[in-house]
C-alpha cells in the first residue's frame, strides 16, 4: 500500500502512451499524469504501474491518460479530481492564493503553449510525416498503429480550426509569448511555488519537455525555448530528480526525400521485377494481373483488420462488463 498525506491507497495503474526521445511519454497529457503521481511521492513499480495501450484497449487508447484505481477508471476528465478524492493532492501545501495562481499558469501552459505545440506536431506536414506519425505508429499495437495517428491528426486540425489557429505566424507567436512568460516566472526558482513541485509544475514539465525533447525538422518552438536557459534547466532538473533521465537532446530530424514525395527516390526503392517474364505479357495482361493482385491483397488485409478489430473491441467490452459487475 502507498501512503500520501496519511491516506492509504491501493496500487494504481497508469495507462499512457510509451516514452520517446527521453520524454516520459509521447503525449504531454500522459507525461503530466505520470509526473503528478511522482510529485505526490508515489514511486513507479511500488505504488503505481505504467502500462502502454494494448489492442484489447482500443477504446481507452483514444482517451489516454487513464488511471485505474481498483474497479474505478479515471479518464482525462476526472483524473485529477479523482486522485485528490483519494488523498493524492500535489497542491496540498499551497495556500488558496497559490492554488489560484497555479490554475492561471496551467491554463496558459495548456491553452497557449499547448495550441502552438499542437500545430507544430500535427499541422506541420514535415514534422508529422518525419517524426510524429512514425513515433506513434511504431509504439502502438496492431490495429491501432494503422489509424490512430491519422485520427489524432484530424482531431488536432479540427481543434486548431475552431480556435482560428491555422496561421503558423500567429500560432508560433502565441507559443513564444507563453515561453517568455514562463521563463520570467521561473527565473531563479527551482519550481513554481517552493522547493517541491505541484500540479502546475506537472503541466509545465509535460509541455516544455515535449518541446525540448522532440527532434522535429521544423523546430521553431524548441529553438525559442533553448534561448531561455532557465526553462531548459527546469526540465532537466525534473527529469533527473523524478525520472532518472539524463539523456542528451536529439538533433533535429532531417526531412527525407519520401516526405516530399520524390518520385525518383520512391522508384529507386522499388524491387526490380522479372523483366524477362513481364516483357512477354501484353499491356492488357499486365493490367489484369495488377488489378487481381491488388484485389487479393485488399481483401486479405481487410479480413485481418476486421478479425483483429472484432477481437480487440470484444475483449474491451468484456473488460468493461467485468468492471460494471464488480461495481454492482
Amino acid at each position: 500500500m502507498a501512503t500520501s498525506g496519511g491516506t492509504d491507497v491501493e496500487k494504481l495503474r497508469l495507462m499512457q502512451y510509451a516514452a520517446a526521445w527521453g520524454s516520459p511519454s509521447l503525449l504531454p497529457a500522459c507525461t503530466k499524469a505520470n509526473a503528478y503521481l511522482r510529485f505526490c511521492a508515489l514511486q513507479p513499480g511500488r505504488d503505481f504501474e505504467v502500462e502502454e495501450p494494448r489492442a484489447a484497449q482500443a477504446t481507452w487508447a483514444q482517451q489516454l491518460p487513464v488511471v485505474q484505481a481498483g474497479a474505478q477508471l479515471l479518464d482525462a476528465s476526472s483524473l485529477y479530481s479523482g486522485l485528490r478524492a483519494r488523498g493524492l493532492d500535489a497542491d496540498a501545501p499551497l495556500t488558496a492564493a497559490q492554488r489560484a495562481e497555479s490554475a492561471a499558469w496551467s491554463a496558459l501552459i495548456e491553452e497557449r503553449l499547448g495550441v502552438a505545440l499542437l500545430f507544430s506536431w500535427w499541422e506541420e506536414a514535415d514534422n508529422y510525416a518525419t517524426v510524429i506519425r512514425p513515433a506513434f505508429a511504431g509504439r502502438l499495437p496492431i490495429p491501432l498503429c494503422f489509424y490512430m495517428p491519422w485520427t489524432m491528426r484530424r482531431r488536432a486540425h479540427s481543434q486548431l480550426a475552431r480556435r482560428s489557429c491555422l496561421d503558423p505566424e500567429v500560432v508560433y507567436a502565441i507559443g513564444e509569448e507563453a515561453l517568455a512568460a514562463l521563463a520570467q516566472r521561473l527565473d531563479g526558482l527551482l519550481f513554481f511555488h517552493s522547493g517541491t513541485p505541484s500540479s502546475v509544475d506537472a503541466s509545465a514539465f509535460a509541455y516544455l519537455t515535449a518541446i525540448l525533447r522532440c527532434p522535429l525538422p521544423s523546430d521553431r518552438l524548441r529553438r525559442c525555448m533553448r534561448g531561455h536557459a532557465q526553462l531548459v534547466s527546469y526540465c532537466e532538473r525534473i527529469s533527473e530528480r523524478y525520472f532518472g533521465v539524463e539523456e542528451g537532446l536529439l538533433p533535429a530530424a532531417q526531412t527525407s526525400d519520401i516526405t516530399h514525395g520524390d518520385d525518383e527516390a520512391l522508384r529507386s526503392m522499388e524491387v526490380p521485377s522479372a523483366s524477362s517474364e513481364k516483357s512477354t505479357r501484353t499491356p492488357k495482361q499486365q493490367r489484369f494481373k495488377r488489378r487481381s493482385r491488388n484485389a487479393l491483397l485488399a481483401a486479405g488485409g481487410s479480413a485481418v483488420l476486421y478479425a483483429l478489430a472484432v477481437n480487440a473491441f470484444g475483449e474491451d467490452a468484456n473488460d468493461l462488463d467485468e468492471y460494471e459487475s464488480e461495481d454492482e
